[in-house]
């Protein structure tokens, strides 16, 4: 409403069409063309049309094309900024939670050297993940034409494997008379640890005084 009630103070006229093309003529611009078939005669034109991320406000990418036929090079786009889908389903099971202090690891197709990783925060979603880390972790994913990334995340990162143990067997101690899957309640958000119990594939009703060495290394 602001800057409608500015254009119309100054005397701007606003055109509700779609720009077809940029009107140019021996190297300068001289208009734009709408969809329409009408000309819109002007001595400059600013193109500001957006990326290619959310065709349905607009930003159809229409503006590499216009810029590409003005003679400009224009860079093979790629998705950056952006959550992250999944292959995984749990991640719906834990739509909402948000983490914190956690390390976002991306490992790309066929590397063992991470291509991101970085401490911050993070939310799961429906589809997959979102949320600070995930979006700058996106801007490095960009060859998906090799395959799938692999996303690692580290839920501890103050905590080496030998003192992650040691907090493990502190717990367990603790809650030694119960099932397993009442046990991770001081370690794990609460949304999250029926999935860490999924995936260990450790009996959700084992007792925690039957887990052995090798137990823990799976949660």
């Amino acid at each position: 409403d602001a800057m409608r009630r500015f254009v119309r103070q100054a005397g701007v006229k606003i055109v509700r069409e779609q720009a077809g093309r940029i009107l140019a003529e021996k190297g300068a611009v001289r208009g734009v063309k709408l969809c329409s078939g009408e000309e819109i005669l002007a001595p400059a034109v600013i193109l500001a049309t957006g990326g290619a991320s959310y065709p349905l406000t607009g930003s159809t990418g229409d503006g590499y094309r216009m810029a590409r036929e003005l003679g400009h090079t224009v860079n093979e786009i790629a998705p950056s900024l952006v959550p992250i889908e999944t292959e995984e389903d749990w991640c719906r099971e834990v739509m909402g939670l948000s983490l914190k202090h956690v390390v976002l690891r991306v490992i790309a197709p066929g590397r063992k050297k991470p291509l991101f990783e970085e401490l911050g925060e993070m939310l799961f979603t429906h589809f997959g993940v979102s949320g600070p880390l995930v979006i700058s972790a996106s801007s490095h994913m960009r060859h998906l034409e090799q395959g799938k990334y692999r996303m690692e995340i580290d839920l501890k990162p103050g905590l080496d494997d030998a003192r992650l143990e040691m907090r493990l067997l502190r717990d367990f101690e603790k809650y030694h008379n119960r099932d397993f899957c009442n046990a991770l309640h001081d370690l794990l958000p609460q949304k999250l640890i029926p999935v860490v119990v999924s995936l260990s594939a450790i009996p959700p009703n084992k007792k925690v005084n039957q887990l052995s060495r090798d137990d823990r290394k799976k949660v």
